[in-house]
């Protein structure tokens, strides 16, 4: 049985001015520490550096020493970064069984898009994993939600509560299965 387990993980999230060598930097410290990075993401916001990185750390390695190791390593190299470790917490209860779509919603940019579209989705019980948005210029912007949709929800439904409200918003909303969605926008190179 490997050492690492879901008991030994922790969330390690990173904020702040994006450079180069951010990633490089913290994923020598899990190294030299014996961590595992099982899963991350990272983005870049307009100059801002975001990640979250799913370590699986040794038997034994305290959160604390793990912030000293990692929050050392990147202040010796002048990154102007905030760091969060926060220990895994495993879900409380089973998700109910789904199946995943992708949501697109594009136009006139507004405050209030991914508000409204995602209170539309939470009273479904639709679950966001993962959000994109970003301006397409000249005023437009375009949101991406990667959603799980319950068997139990009538999922043609909620395409039409959702393409009625993004109408009357004067946006445009598509809603593909998710295997739909990858074979459209797959290039073979």
């Amino acid at each position: 049985m490997s050492q690492f387990t879901k008991n030994n993980s922790v969330l390690v999230a990173l904020i702040g001015l994006d450079q180069p060598g951010i990633v490089a930097t913290v994923a020598s410290a899990f190294t030299r520490l014996g961590c595992n990075i099982e899963e991350m993401t990272q983005s870049i916001l307009h100059g801002q550096f975001s990640s979250i990185f799913l370590v699986n750390k040794p038997e034994g390695l305290a959160n604390e020493a793990l912030e000293k190791e990692v929050g050392g390593a990147l202040k010796a190299k002048r990154f102007r970064l905030t760091l969060v470790i926060r220990d895994f917490e495993a879900l409380p209860e089973e998700l109910p069984s789904s199946q995943p779509f992708v949501v697109s919603i594009w136009g006139r940019d507004a405050n209030d898009i991914v508000a409204t579209f995602s209170r539309i989705m939470s009273e479904q019980r639709v679950n966001i994993r993962d959000l994109r948005a970003k301006p397409l210029g000249q005023g437009e912007s375009v949101q991406i939600f990667e959603v799980d949709v319950p068997d139990t929800v009538d999922t043609r439904a909620l395409h039409r509560v959702m393409s009625e409200r993004a109408k009357s918003m004067g946006l445009t909303l598509t809603m593909q299965h998710h295997r739909i969605f990858d074979a459209m926008h797959s290039v073979e190179l």
